[in-house]
């Protein structure tokens, strides 16, 4: 067996352990257009920030490819792949026969088509290139537009350097597509309370410059600036996959079925450039988060080997609370408008809980839950993340789960309730996560 995984992030790094728990002899050749290896993308804001240096953003050590048995094509791109001869050719015109295949190129960050966007000093923070970058850019007024969580942990690095630092988003909150509007508000706060000037309902509209940026216009102002960090998103990168002729979902990444393999015989995808079954939606969508990919690559891999495995589908998590200092997660959905299409005969129910410092937000489908938001306090967040993907009806312990001393034995009864739905590691994880 000969296999070839393109990409060199968290899916495919979790499928190379995966292939080699089975096999530990057959040849992997993998390839990255990534210049620096091993480098984890989540942690590059705090490269930014000066607060971590390049060996520390490191998720596995730089002899894990050989530790492997693994021929890593470190800066080199894959031009093409032939899914009927199993070969893929690189950029610089050398072939590779394949057995199996994996796809985990991620995703791409969004370039917004804005006038003036190919102006010196402004940049995505993505890739290690875009951290370099950045991080090298001078100046002492900063403008970060896109307020997800890139975004302002992007701001918030550059405030840490010392910098000015004003935070664009066209749409009424921060972090719209992570928080709803209650938690937003909460989180748009401690943000200004570090003196970012966070402007909402604002759209950038053009980059002023004579060849490097100097001010941003807005539909309501102009701010001058020395530099500019766009994050205003991903798109899966499907170049390749759309080059094989492998079928693409609705929502622009590949389709895979269950054992992560695409439209093509023996080759699969994992990670920011798929669609998977979302649990909370009931139907595919892209979680293009970190915990997803590990898991998605161990699933591919396992696959690749002749091992089968199904995917149980991904839930959507995004934390911000490490960055800035404030605990905050979702899980989820955060607002039900998103599962109306797939099921329009569902009830719906949001339950919230706020205090001073804290706010908490449930959100059910037919007694399950679907999503939760946990502002100020996130400790026992691991139980509904466990309780969504097993979709087990909590109707009547809502006020237990709801509770600031939620704890193991309070949610016993429902876990008997439910026994068939859950395996004896997973009570053991239950009781692992803190409760």
């Amino acid at each position: 067996m000969r296999y070839i995984i393109i990409g060199g992030s968290a899916a495919a790094i979790s499928a190379v352990e995966a292939i080699r728990s089975i096999d530990t002899r057959s040849p992997i050749d993998l390839f990255s257009d990534e210049k620096t290896p091993l480098f984890s993308r989540v942690l590059l804001p705090y490269y930014v920030a000066e607060e971590l240096t390049k060996p520390l953003l490191n998720f596995r050590s730089l002899d894990f490819f050989e530790e492997n048995n693994v021929t890593a094509h470190i800066g080199v791109r894959v031009g093409e792949i032939s899914a009927d001869a199993k070969t893929v050719r690189t950029e610089t015109g050398e072939t590779f026969q394949y057995d199996r295949l994996l796809l985990a190129t991620g995703g791409k960050a969004i370039v917004p088509n804005i006038p003036g966007v190919d102006k010196e000093g402004i940049s995505t923070l993505k890739t290690m290139a875009d951290a370099e970058r950045v991080y090298h850019l001078k100046g002492r007024n900063a403008v970060v537009i896109g307020a997800g969580s890139i975004g302002v942990e992007s701001c918030i690095s550059l405030k840490r350097r010392g910098m000015k630092v004003t935070l664009i988003e066209q749409l009424g909150q921060v972090m719209p597509t992570v928080f709803d509007g209650e938690a937003a508000a909460i989180i748009k706060e401690v943000v200004e309370e570090m003196g970012i000037e966070v402007l909402t309902g604002e759209r950038a509209t053009r980059f002023n410059g004579n060849g490097r940026v100097q001010s941003v216009v807005t539909s309501s102002r102009e701010i001058e600036c020395d530099m500019v960090v766009l994050a205003v998103g991903v798109r899966p990168d499907t170049a390749l996959a759309r080059g094989a002729g492998i079928e693409i979902g609705s929502l622009g990444g590949i389709q895979i079925d269950k054992q992560m393999m695409t439209s093509a015989a023996d080759i699969y995808a994992a990670g920011d450039v798929c669609e998977t079954f979302d649990v909370a939606r009931n139907t595919h969508f892209i979680n293009a988060i970190w915990p997803m990919a590990i898991e998605q690559g161990q699933a591919a891999g396992l696959n690749m080997t002749g091992r089968r495995t199904e995917y149980g589908g991904s839930v959507r998590m995004n934390s911000i609370g490490n960055f800035i200092g404030f605990p905050a997660m979702s899980i989820g959905v955060t607002h039900p408008q998103e599962c109306s299409y797939v099921e329009t005969d569902c009830h719906f129910q949001e339950i919230k809980s706020r205090s001073k410092n804290t706010y908490k937000k449930i959100i059910l489908k037919n007694g399950c839950i679907v999503g939760a938001i946990f502002v100020g306090q996130t400790q026992k967040s691991g139980i509904i993340s466990v309780l969504l993907r097993k979709q087990v009806d909590v109707t009547d312990f809502i006020p237990v789960l709801l509770s600031r001393n939620l704890n193991f034995m309070d949610i016993l009864p429902l876990l008997r309730r439910n026994a068939d739905k859950f395996t004896e590691p997973e009570f053991k994880e239950l009781m692992d996560t803190g409760l």
